[in-house]
């Protein structure tokens, strides 16, 4: 692999792109959406006396997310696949070019593509700054992980397009695998959650004996405990999963839910830690005091956090998706799909 070589399929990536004016049409209407997501959000929280900023950096990164990974898949699904079917490929290989420059060079213009998504939202999230309760360490931090989940997912649709003969057919399976970290792995967690319950010996907090005594004790008894520290890590794969718990959050972490008004990523954060955590050392069944034995809150304030386990899955998943696709564009080949254009 050569910088050089790495460059220069780049810069023919982004002139193919930027040659008519799609994409250019794509920008205004991303810029268009993000900033009618946070005049909404500013209409809604201009009367309130809570800090403005941290509701406004949720509402904007949340949506940030869920857009960046519909557009994201069409900008590698289709990359090589395409450039195999108009006959550009094969040019590239009989250059110096090694796989690995044009691989790494299509994902570099996927990058760049990417940071000019993120950077036409960036002023937004600078406003959620100025309005006061988001760190700038915390911003710093979440952007970092944004940008490697997408990345991530350009380097799964690169793959798909090297394994497919069919443009549609790999953005299709692309799409599908996004769906899937999104929605399937929130499915699994309801429906594994059940077969992680067990009848264990407990400690409990409460009336042992309502015949006997209206006092609350603390006492040994059998109930239906849910383990959900055992298959938490289906929702620590889940992306909107990852960058809510590396979002910055308020002074107790995502346990402070309830001083920054609307705020999803943290309550998103807060459900995640609480089932990493499992169930409470004490279950508490006394409902004629104020004392919470169970503390659900210092409990999610001591849990490690969830975000460098799936970062850490989809680094390494990226890192396999594009060692494929290298592998895919090797020369000399020496199967192809029936019906695939060599030159």
């Amino acid at each position: 692999m050569s910088v050089s070589g790495v460059l220069t399929v780049a810069r023919l990536e982004l002139m193919q792109r930027f040659r008519g004016a799609r994409w250019y049409i794509a920008f205004l209407l991303w810029f268009t959406c993000i900033a009618g997501i946070a005049g909404l959000t500013w209409l809604a929280m201009r009367d309130s006396d809570m800090v403005r900023g941290p509701t406004t950096f949720d509402v904007v990164l949340f949506f940030v997310l869920g857009l960046s990974l519909l557009v994201m898949p069409a900008l590698t699904a289709t990359s090589v696949n395409g450039d195999r079917d108009a006959g550009v490929l094969a040019t590239l290989q009989t250059t110096l070019l090694t796989p690995t420059d044009i691989i790494i060079g299509k994902l570099l213009a996927s990058l760049v593509m990417a940071t000019t998504f993120l950077a036409l939202a960036a002023p937004f999230l600078v406003l959620a700054l100025f309005q006061g309760g988001v760190g700038l360490l915390g911003v710093a931090r979440v952007l970092v992980v944004l940008g490697i989940i997408l990345l991530t997912v350009c380097a799964i649709g690169l793959m798909f397009s090297t394994l497919v003969a069919r443009p549609v057919g790999s953005a299709v399976l692309t799409y599908l695998t996004v769906a899937g970290l999104s929605f399937l792995t929130l499915i699994l967690f309801a429906m594994t959650t059940p077969l992680v319950a067990r009848d264990e010996q407990v400690r409990v907090h409460g009336v042992e004996d309502y015949t006997t005594s209206q006092a609350c004790t603390t006492y040994t008894d059998t109930r239906r405990v849910v383990r959900t520290d055992r298959n938490w890590w289906l929702l620590g794969v889940n992306p909107f999963v990852i960058v809510a718990d590396a979002a910055p959050h308020g002074p107790d972490g995502p346990a402070d839910t309830t001083s920054a008004g609307f705020t999803p990523l943290r309550w998103i954060a807060y459900g995640t830690r609480l089932a990493k955590a499992g169930p409470p050392e004490v279950h508490d069944e006394c409902w004629s005091d104020d004392e919470d034995t169970s503390d659900s809150s210092a409990r999610v304030r001591a849990e490690f956090p969830a975000w460098p386990m799936g970062l850490g899955v989809y680094v390494l998943a990226g890192a396999g998706a594009t060692a494929v696709a290298i592998r895919r564009v090797r020369t000399p080949i020496r199967r192809l799909p029936s019906g695939t254009r060599v030159a």
